[in-house]
């Protein structure tokens, strides 16, 4: 290595060339890397979805989805499979491991659904099996308003803006909301078609038959090949005006005859309104894998491009869009990482001094700058995870350029030359650097593969790895390149007093040094006297801490810390049938009393059911939802964070009677869904209805704190049932496809073809059925069917009656499912809400047969704490074997490692001084960051006292020690010192922007990492003390103990002579 290096010194202007080639990699990939507030965590699946027309949701269950679920639940990599069964159709999701193969998966999933083919009914459709994500809402909304233009025309502009979105590579896809789809109506007048004995079955025949594509093919003479052209589609409506229904002789009854043909739109099934204006709006989703802000860009971009063709009077409003905030949160973050580094660089200019510093210090924007690099290589992004990896690895990207240029100082006071000093320097401390390094990297790599919701972590330790690989490089060969080139000792007033300082610091006796290394000293040579007591005093004092203050006065376990929202969601349900217009009636009362609220910017409202768009599938009885969301927190004209935002809103929308409205907060951080998570699973429906009941009326009535309490039983809805006495109806001769085509007349009609006008882009259904007046349940009674006896009322053979509604039938891993929900209040914590939930179902007679699995916080809660675990047991043991390669000794890797253990007790006491609960995820991973900083620190120190024994045999352990101790004093203070005092603004809830010169307390970055920079904060301060007091006092704890024995020995020694001498005298 010290020729390599020697190389490198020789040959500098290449080797600066490469640092400067780096650097300007970095900086290009700064500027090219996508950026985003949080990572995309997404599950990709599978979906298997079967129809069988007619069944019921009980018949789907055992003839589609129990098959199907039972041979997919065999297949390797999946998590788990869950089915749905419905009226005619069955849907299988099957949920696979994060990281697996999904072409692999499609391939086992298809493979698995021919095997069950044939156990399938023969009149099954056959199977449709596609690809998904998790990860399926909407992004962005873009809404069209207007008072003077058409809805048709707003339609038609939706639709033409729809497809040309659908052409940006990153958008998945655009849904049209807002409007019913556009169609081809024939509106049947029931007097024609009974006086021209017309059955509903021969005008569904004559229709469907006259619009179908024929494939004439070619004719061949042999002096020519012609194509042969039978026009057979509907080209114009006045094709199918025209169109023959009945031939008697010479008479013709046409489609004008018996309809009114018109161009229509589809029955509503709901309305789109943003801002309390009706809209048309589209919801856009991202395919997997791009980039938020990105599409976000790419989109309104489009979209100003297109408006610019609009009518007069058109507005465009966006809502859900949350990139411009994003772009603010990321310089903002931008911006306090720039202040850590400031802070960092004037704390080292104040210890090394201006040359040294600068030395040291470009360590930081060239590490950075190399993992942005490979970052760019690997297709990364930019998001909140690699810039805290980059806050937290700030304090260890210069602890290696700290070892190598202050020794390389000590070797120049002593007056070796520049070029040799630092080629010294590399080669006595290469081994130390790389192994600490290399056993820092270590405890971060498990994270780098952890799975789940654990891959909304990974960037961050992904970043460290590669920051303190930039470091490595810099410290082992760019420093001494530029130190030899650049680096000296101080110069100038004071210059001589420093050197003297550096000098002695080998030479004289520790304790008589000046300062605070001189105070320092004399308190280590003091607590070196009685090493085993210090040891003793405190590990019992951070025991205590961890198993008897923590469990008393602790706040709990949380997932992710909470941050105040910027968005809500607000849900509307109801039980009973509601109409599409009775449903919009209810929906506006509740979108004036939120409009209400100053600080919303948008308001987007829906009505009919659909998703929630945090993730999580709505409840059956759902009718509407609100989005809205809130201007920035430096534009809100009450000044009111989101919590606030959301206690307004629920106070104004509480009180309606006949409908139940749900305020639910916008998460940040991992996607586990709501609070509380609950699966109830069965076979049997009546005991697992009452189980599930019996634990909704449990958690609303017992437990306090938690609110919006909600299952997916079904709804109390009705549905009308038709019996049909089918003798009877043989016997009058009654056609069943007649009697379901009557009924389909007064519904949604029958779809007897498709249309496409020359002025649409898509083919238009074309829909046979009564004017609007007869669509009513009282026309059941009034409907006749052609028989070979002539009209036959349909009511003489077919009787209608009200019944419960049909609904669909979930199943998960197997078996039946209901879900309870519900979220929680600010400030509770979820675990304390569990624990007792969990404590009560543990005696409640819940009935037989019925199981509980969990979701949400629990279930992601004990994946995340058992792998960090593990993670935790295989860091040491890899540290373990390093270190007893690198020292020999088991007993100076257990010292290390006990160092490790006992800082911990810092992060306990982080968490008692700022009143926080744990949190999984960030807390859990400071854990595992302070066991890589502090571990860096140890082994220096250990190796300092290894090498300083190897070249003083005379002096003694204490000595030695004691002079360890005060060599690496600086390094190990500077390397702490610097990341507590990056971290400290955070920690302290303060957010310090450089960029835009702000201050802010409690802001949304500031929340939202607070947990982690506190724990490791006061966590590296308490191993820092650790590093310096135990550390040294372990490594003369057998020196002590042989003394003691030593000591023992002599006085029996003593003893045995006085006993055996009086004896002999005697004798």
């Amino acid at each position: 290595m010290k020729n390599i290096v020697l190389a490198a010194i020789n040959k500098s202007r290449a080797s600066v060339s490469v640092f400067i080639l780096l650097s300007l990699w970095g900086i290009y990939a700064l500027g090219t890397l996508p950026k985003a507030t949080e990572p995309d965590v997404q599950f990709p699946g599978v979906g298997v979805s079967v129809v069988y027309e007619g069944v019921s949701p009980q018949d789907a269950e055992r003839l589609l989805a129990k098959p199907l679920e039972t041979a997919l639940r065999t297949i390797e990599g999946v998590e788990e499979v869950r089915a749905t069964a419905t009226t005619g159709y069955a849907f299988i999701v099957i949920l696979f491991d994060q990281d697996w193969d999904m072409d692999k998966g499609l391939y086992d999933v298809r493979v698995k659904v021919d095997e069950v083919r044939p156990l399938l009914p023969a009149d099954t459709r056959e199977p449709n099996v596609l690809e998904f994500s998790t990860s399926d809402e909407p992004i962005l909304t873009v809404g069209l308003l207007s008072d003077s233009v058409s809805e048709r025309v707003l339609r038609k502009l939706a639709e033409n803006l729809k497809d040309e979105i659908e052409t940006i590579p990153e958008v998945l896809e655009a849904d049209l909301q807002g409007v019913p789809e556009e169609m081809l109506e024939a509106l049947v007048r029931k007097s024609d078609l009974e006086s021209y004995g017309i059955s509903m079955s021969e005008l569904y025949q004559a229709i469907s038959n006259a619009n179908r594509v024929i494939p004439a093919g070619s004719q061949d003479t042999g002096k020519g090949r012609f194509q042969v052209n039978v026009p057979s589609v509907f080209d114009s409506l006045e094709d199918i005006n025209k169109l023959p229904i009945k031939v008697s002789g010479n008479s013709v009854v046409t489609l004008a005859d018996v309809a009114e043909i018109r161009r229509t739109f589809k029955d509503r099934s709901g309305y789109s309104r943003i801002n309390g204006m009706p809209a048309v709006s589209i919801d856009i989703k991202k395919r997997s894998g791009t980039n938020v802000i990105d599409t976000n860009k790419k989109v309104k971009a489009l979209v100003a491009e297109e408006q610019k063709r609009f009518p007069p009077g058109i507005e465009v409003i966006y809502s859900r869009d949350n990139a411009e905030w994003a772009l603010d949160m990321i310089s903002e973050t931008e911006g306090n990482v720039l202040t850590a580094v400031v802070i960092v660089m004037i704390v080292v200019l104040a210890a090394l001094g201006f040359r040294t510093s600068m030395l040291v210090g470009m360590a930081i924007p060239f590490s950075y700058l190399f993992a942005l690099m490979i970052m760019s290589i690997l297709g990364k992004e930019f998001n909140f995870m690699v810039m805290f990896g980059m806050l937290i690895s700030m304090g260890m990207t210069i602890d290696g350029s700290i070892v190598v240029t202050e020794y390389a100082d000590r070797k120049m006071a002593e007056g070796m030359e520049r070029v040799q000093a630092y080629t010294t320097a590399v080669s006595r401390m290469f081994w130390p650097v790389v192994t600490s390094t290399a056993t820092t990297l270590v405890a971060f790599t498990p994270l780098m593969f952890w799975g789940g919701m654990g891959a909304f972590i990974r960037d961050m330790p992904m970043t460290v790895f590669f920051v303190l690989t930039g470091s490595l490089l810099y410290a082992l060969f760019f420093a001494p390149v530029l130190g030899a080139l650049f680096g000296g000792l101080a110069k100038g007033r004071g210059a001589e007093q420093q050197i003297d300082q550096v000098r002695r610091l080998e030479s004289d006796e520790p304790t008589s040094l000046p300062g605070f290394t001189g105070f320092y000293a004399r308190r280590v040579s003091n607590f070196l006297k009685h090493p085993v007591q210090i040891i003793f005093l405190i590990t019992f004092s951070i025991c205590l801490i961890i198993f008897k203050i923590w469990p008393d006065h602790g706040k709990g376990t949380v997932y992710f810390p909470d941050v105040a929202p910027q968005y809500s969601n607000i849900n509307i349900s109801a039980r009973g049938n509601f109409s599409v217009d009775e449903v919009l009636a209810l929906t506006l009362d509740v979108e004036k009393e939120v409009l209400q609220v100053e600080d919303i910017e948008t308001s987007y409202t829906r009505t009919g059911s659909g998703r929630s768009r945090f993730g999580r599938g709505s409840s059956p009885d759902r009718i509407a939802s609100i989005t809205t969301d809130y201007y920035d927190k430096d534009e809100r004209a009450t000044g009111k964070d989101g919590y606030a935002i959301l206690n307004e809103i629920r106070e104004l929308t509480k009180g309606h009677s006949g409908i139940l409205v749900q305020v639910e907060s916008e998460k940040h951080g991992p996607p586990i869904g709501r609070a509380i998570d609950i699966n109830v699973l069965g076979e049997n429906p009546r005991t697992l209805m009452a189980a599930t009941q019996k634990i909704t009326r449990f958690i609303e009535t017992e437990i306090d704190g938690l609110i919006d309490v909600e299952n997916d039983l079904p709804k109390r809805g009705l549905e009308w049932k038709l019996d049909i006495d089918k003798t009877k109806a043989a016997q009058l001769g009654a056609s069943l496809n007649d009697v379901g085509a009557a009924v389909q007349m007064i519904t949604g009609g029958i779809k007897v073809g498709e249309y496409r006008p020359l002025d649409a882009d898509r083919e238009l259904d074309i829909r046979v059925r009564f004017p609007k007046a007869e669509r009513n349940i009282d026309q059941l009674e009034k409907l006749t069917v052609k028989t070979n006896k002539g009209l036959v009322a349909v009511s003489s053979f077919l009787e209608s009656k009200a019944v419960p509604e049909t609904t669909k039938i979930n199943r998960l891993n197997g078996k039946r499912v209901y879900k309870i929900s519900a979220e929680k209040e600010k400030g509770v914590i979820v675990s304390e809400k569990m624990r007792q939930i969990k404590e009560w179902m543990s005696t409640a007679d819940l009935g037989p047969g019925i199981s509980i699995s969990y979701g949400g916080f629990e279930k992601y809660n004990a994946e995340a704490t058992n792998y960090l675990y593990n993670a935790f047991l295989l860091t040491l043991f890899l540290m373990m074997i390093m270190m007893v390669a690198q020292f020999n000794s088991f007993y100076q890797a257990i010292v290390i490692l006990s160092a490790i253990v006992l800082s911990f007790g810092g992060v306990f006491l982080s968490l008692l001084i700022f009143n926080r609960p744990i949190s999984t995820m960030q807390t859990g991973i400071a854990f595992i960051a302070l066991t890589g900083i502090i571990v860096n620190n140890n082994i220096v120190l250990v190796d300092t006292f290894n090498v300083l024994r190897k070249n003083y045999p005379e002096a003694t352990v204490k000595s030695v020690a004691l002079r360890t101790a005060v060599l690496r004093l600086r390094p190990v203070f500077l390397t702490s010192f610097t990341t507590i005092a990056g971290l400290l603004p955070i920690a302290l809830g303060y957010s310090v922007d450089l960029i835009d010169r702000t201050l802010k307390a409690g802001s949304f970055i500031s929340s939202y990492w607070e947990q982690m920079a506190g724990a490791l904060a006061v966590g590296l301060a308490v191993g820092t003390v650790l590093t310096l007091v135990v550390t040294p006092c372990a490594l003369v704890v057998p020196e002590a103990f042989r003394d003691i024995f030593s000591k023992i020995k002599s006085s029996l020694t003593r003893i045995e002579r006085r006993i055996f001498g009086k004896e002999s005298t005697l004798s």
